[in-house]
C-alpha cells in the first residue's frame, strides 16, 4: 500500500468519526464505542473495495468515437479498414476508435440518431458548425511544432474563424474550383478544341450543334444527380452560413446570391438545356454520380471540381478517356478552406485522446494511405516507382475499398499517387493552391445568433427551390421571383443588415 493510499483511507475514517462524533450524544457514544470501532473498520474495508474498483476503472482502455464522410457510398469493406485502423491507433496511442460512417448529405441526421442512442461522437468529418466544436488552441501546444511544420502561418490563420480554431488547417484540395470534362473521342471526332470553350454561352453553342449529330447522346449532367449543376461552383461562398455573400468589388457589398445576375445566367441556361432534352432522365430519381452515367457510353459530358491531376481522377471513375476545362477562376473561399476539416465536438468525452486521433490522421502516412486506398496488397499494390495500383484484375468498380475521397482528409499530401496520375502531382498542386486568388472575406464567420430564426427559414425557403432551379426543372422567370418573395417576407433585410454590421467590424480589426 503506498503512503497517498493510506492517507486517503486515514481520511475517510476519521471524517466518519467526526461526523459521528458531532451527531451523537456523549452519553451514547462512551456506550457504542466497541459499535464505532467495528463501523470505521467496515468503513475501511469499503473505501478500499471502492478504490480498488476506481483503479480498475481507470486502467479500462479509453475508447473514442468517430465519423467518417463519404460522398456518394460507403465502401463494402468498410468495417475491414476501421478494424485495421483501430488496431493502428491502439498501437501507436494505447486507445481505441469506433469509426461510424456516413453519407456527407446524411451526416447530420445520422449524428443526431446516433446521440439518442447514448453514442457521443467525439471526432467528426466536414464540420460545419463551430458551435459544435471544440476550440482547439489550449490542446495544440503540445504538436504545434509538428503541424506547424506541414501547415504554413497562412494557411492556419485562414483556418480560424473570428480569432479562434476549430479544425486543422487544410493540405488537401482546399481551392474552390468548377469545371466541366468531356470526353475525349467525341471531341476528336468533331474536331472540337477545348481551349475554345471558356463560357456557358460556349458550352451552349456547342452543345446545340452537337445534339444535332448525336442525337442519342446525353449532353451533360451534374457530378452526381442528387445536387444541382452548381455543387461546385464557388462564386458565392464569401460568406459560408447564409445566403448572402460579398460582392468581389471594391465596395464588397453584402447580397443575396440568388438576386446577383451570374446566378440568374446560369439557372437562365440551365433550364433551356432542360427543356431542350439535354440532361439525362435520372437527374431527379436517383442518386447517381456523373462518371457513373459516363460509363453507359450515353454521356458526354459532366460538371465537377477542375485542378491538377482531375482528369485522371475522372478518367478511372468513368472508364473513359476524358479531357477538362476550367469554368471559373481557383479561388480560396470560406467553404473551400474548410472542405476537409475535421473538429473534435464540444460534447466529447475524451478531448487529449482526440486531439491526439487528429494528430495521427494529420501526419501518418500509414493512417492516411489506410482511409484513402484501404489495405496494400489487397485493395492496392505498391510499384517500384512508388505510386499505386489496384491489384491485377480489380478496378474502381468492383474493388471493395475506393471511396476516392482524398480531398476530404485534412493532409492528402501524405498519401500515395496512383499509377498513370503525375508523379509531381502534390508539388503542382501546391503551386496551383498557391496561386489562387484568396477571398477578401477570408477568416471571417457570420454569427447569426441574432438572427437564428430568420436565417433558418431563409435556408428552408432556399432548399425548397434551389435544385429545381439548379437543375432546369423550375422556371426561372416563375419561380426565382416567387422564392426571392418568400426570402423578403421570411426577414432578409434583418439577415443582410446583422451580416453588413458583423463583416464591416471584423474587417475593421483586419491587418492591412
Amino acid at each position: 500500500m503506498t503512503i497517498d493510499r493510506y492517507l486517503f483511507y486515514q481520511k475517510g475514517i476519521n471524517f466518519m468519526k467526526l461526523l459521528y462524533n458531532r451527531i451523537t450524544p456523549i452519553r451514547i457514544q462512551k456506550q457504542k464505542q466497541k459499535r464505532i470501532r467495528k463501523n470505521t473498520a467496515f468503513l475501511a474495508v469499503i473505501l478500499c473495495l471502492l478504490s480498488t474498483c476506481h483503479s480498475i476503472a481507470a486502467e479500462e482502455p479509453v475508447t473514442i468515437n468517430v465519423m467518417i464522410a463519404y460522398d456518394f457510398f460507403i465502401p463494402d469493406d468498410f468495417e475491414l479498414i476501421a478494424a485495421h485502423a483501430d488496431a493502428l491507433m491502439w498501437e501507436k496511442r494505447q486507445f481505441h476508435v469506433q469509426f461510424y460512417p456516413a453519407l456527407i448529405i446524411d451526416r447530420k441526421r445520422q449524428m443526431e440518431q446516433l446521440e439518442k442512442q447514448g453514442i457521443t461522437i467525439d471526432v467528426s468529418t466536414t464540420t460545419e458548425d463551430e458551435h459544435l466544436c471544440l476550440d482547439l488552441d489550449p490542446l495544440l501546444p503540445i504538436w504545434e511544432q509538428d503541424i506547424c511544420e506541414i501547415a504554413t502561418e497562412e494557411e492556419i490563420e485562414h483556418t480560424r474563424r473570428n480569432g479562434k480554431l476549430y479544425t486543422l488547417p487544410s493540405k488537401a484540395d482546399y481551392v474552390a474550383s468548377f469545371g466541366i470534362v468531356f470526353r475525349k473521342d467525341i471531341l476528336e471526332k468533331y474536331a472540337i478544341d477545348p481551349e475554345n470553350i471558356q463560357t456557358i454561352q460556349d458550352l451552349d453553342t456547342l452543345f446545340e450543334k452537337l445534339s444535332q449529330n448525336e442525337p442519342d447522346l446525353i449532353m451533360t449532367a451534374p457530378l452526381w444527380t442528387h445536387s444541382g449543376f452548381l455543387l461546385r461552383y464557388h462564386q458565392f461562398d464569401a460568406v459560408k452560413n447564409c445566403i448572402f455573400t460579398i460582392a468581389p468589388t471594391a465596395e464588397e457589398e453584402i447580397v443575396n446570391k440568388y438576386t446577383t445576375d451570374e446566378y440568374l445566367s446560369w439557372i437562365t441556361m440551365l433550364y433551356k438545356w432542360n427543356q431542350a432534352g439535354y440532361f439525362p432522365e435520372e437527374l431527379p430519381l436517383q442518386n447517381l454520380k456523373g462518371s457513373e452515367l459516363m460509363r453507359t457510353g450515353k454521356l458526354f459530358s459532366y460538371f465537377c471540381a477542375c485542378k491538377p491531376g482531375i482528369e485522371w481522377e475522372e478518367n478511372v471513375s468513368s472508364g473513359c478517356e476524358l479531357v477538362s476545362v476550367p469554368l471559373m477562376e481557383p479561388r480560396v473561399t470560406n467553404s473551400s478552406a474548410e472542405i476537409s476539416s475535421w473538429g473534435i465536438m464540444k460534447n466529447s468525452n475524451h478531448p487529449e485522446e482526440s486531439m491526439q486521433f487528429l494528430y495521427e490522421i494529420y501526419t501518418n502516412p500509414e493512417l492516411i494511405n489506410l482511409f484513402l486506398y484501404g489495405i496494400e496488397n489487397t485493395h492496392y499494390v505498391l510499384l517500384p516507382n512508388g505510386t499505386i495500383d489496384f491489384p491485377e484484375g480489380m478496378n474502381a468498380e468492383n474493388s471493395g475499398y475506393y471511396p476516392n475521397i482524398g480531398w476530404s482528409f485534412p493532409n492528402q499530401t501524405l498519401s500515395y499517387i496512383w499509377n498513370g496520375n503525375d508523379p509531381d502531382l502534390w508539388k503542382k498542386n501546391e503551386i496551383y493552391q498557391n496561386e489562387a486568388r484568396r477571398d477578401a472575406s477570408l477568416g471571417f464567420r457570420f454569427d447569426d445568433s441574432v438572427v437564428a430564426w430568420q436565417n433558418n427559414a431563409l435556408y428552408e425557403i432556399a432548399d425548397t427551390y434551389a435544385y429545381g432551379l439548379e437543375t432546369g426543372m423550375l422556371d426561372p422567370t416563375v419561380y426565382l421571383p416567387q422564392m426571392l418573395n418568400e426570402m423578403e417576407k421570411a426577414g432578409a433585410a434583418e439577415v443582410q443588415a446583422e451580416l453588413k454590421d458583423q463583416y464591416e467590424t471584423w474587417r475593421n480589426t483586419q491587418k492591412p
